[in-house]
């Protein structure tokens, strides 16, 4: 495959590069790049901090800054190594700094800009619950204050190639083709395992207000992909509703059966057969018989590497489009990439016989 021109700016300099590689995850808020930079001026290429970003023949692919510089040498030669993170960082490791930690009324989109007093930016691409009331705890970061009410409504916060957050409950678009062994499958493996299978998942709440069972003693329940008798009982993050709690039961089962079954495929090339770039949240065709797959499949996360040698390569994690709130891809895989449907079985129950709230280990 062709190399393309990957572009990495750094406060408006371009830094040659001899190899690069370039990581993006539906499940994750903050993307990430290396560059092996090919500097030889004096001192150091850049400094940590620096506004930076990365194009992919013109494709905008990231916005943010260096991260790392890290050099070595010896008395011949010398190397430095570059890394680059989303602007999104700023939202997982930086305190909301707000005058009254407190948002009344409110869906999870206007809660995060709220409370994104730095600025990131947030785009939300699903419906999202109104609650009444929001209360920062001090101290916490932009994603760690909505992340549990995400969790909650179904909903998955990745960035932006922007470096912005978003917030969405289902795969965002289509690679064009199909990624079959024997053609455009360069190598494959997967992964399956039953660590994660669960016949049962139980999520159990309280409301904040109330003393009856309806507040105090609220549990849903939904199928997971266990064959025998395995149970698994949570507790919800923030505050139980109904509806809050049997999204979470079959949020979680998805996930659960997403986390036991997952392929990795390298691909020649950047891109798809229309031209776009492999993308994170996306979801593509797969036949590889010798991985046990023939449906669509959700790209969970994609690295995108190149340099002098190996050439041009995308190395995607998939998982079932379930995993990540698609719809069943009704293909023809064996039956251990199952997971569950994402209304399936679930049921609510009041007045179940727990109090308070029980620690889980997650």
């Amino acid at each position: 495959m062709p190399l393309e021109t990957v572009v990495f700016d750094v406060a408006g300099r371009q830094l040659k590069h001899v190899a690069c590689s370039l990581t993006s995850s539906a499940e994750e808020a903050v993307r990430t790049a290396t560059f092996e930079v090919a500097w030889t001026g004096e001192g150091i290429p850049c400094r940590p901090d620096e506004e930076a970003t990365i194009t992919v023949s013109g494709d905008l692919w990231g916005t943010g800054f260096v991260r790392d510089v890290r050099c070595a040498h010896d008395r011949e030669w010398r190397q430095y190594q570059v890394t680059f993170v989303s602007r999104t960082c700023d939202a997982t490791e930086c305190s909301i700094d707000h005058p009254t930690w407190l948002k009344t009324d409110a869906d999870l989109e206007a809660i995060a800009r709220e409370f994104d007093t730095l600025g990131v930016g947030v785009e939300v691409a699903a419906e999202t619950v109104r609650k009444p009331v929001h209360k920062v705890v001090p101290g916490e970061t932009l994603y760690s204050t909505i992340i549990a009410d995400a969790q909650e409504q179904g909903l998955i916060v990745h960035d932006t190639p922007e470096g912005k957050l978003r917030i969405t409950d289902k795969p965002e678009g289509r690679q064009a083709g199909v990624l079959r062994k024997g053609d455009n499958i360069l190598s494959g493996s997967s992964n399956l395992t039953g660590r994660h299978a669960h016949d049962t998942i139980k999520v159990r709440g309280q409301a904040s207000d109330g003393t009856n069972d309806t507040a105090l003693r609220q549990e849903a329940s939904a199928e997971g992909s266990g064959d025998r008798p395995r149970p698994l009982v949570l507790v919800l993050e923030g505050e139980a509703t109904s509806g809050g709690l049997k999204k979470r039961a079959a949020r979680e089962a998805r996930r659960r059966a997403g986390l036991g079954a997952t392929a990795t495929l390298t691909l020649a090339g950047l891109r798809d057969g229309n031209g776009k770039l492999w993308t994170r949240n996306f979801l593509v065709e797969v036949d590889d018989a010798w991985l046990g797959i023939n449906q669509e499949m959700v790209i969970a996360s994609c690295t995108l590497a190149q340099d002098s040698i190996a050439g041009t390569t995308a190395t995607l994690s998939l998982k079932d489009p379930r995993a990540l709130g698609g719809e069943n891809p009704r293909g023809k895989s064996d039956k251990a990439w199952k997971a569950p449907e994402p209304d399936a079985s679930v049921k609510t129950n009041v007045g179940q016989q727990f109090t308070g709230r029980v620690g889980v280990d997650y």
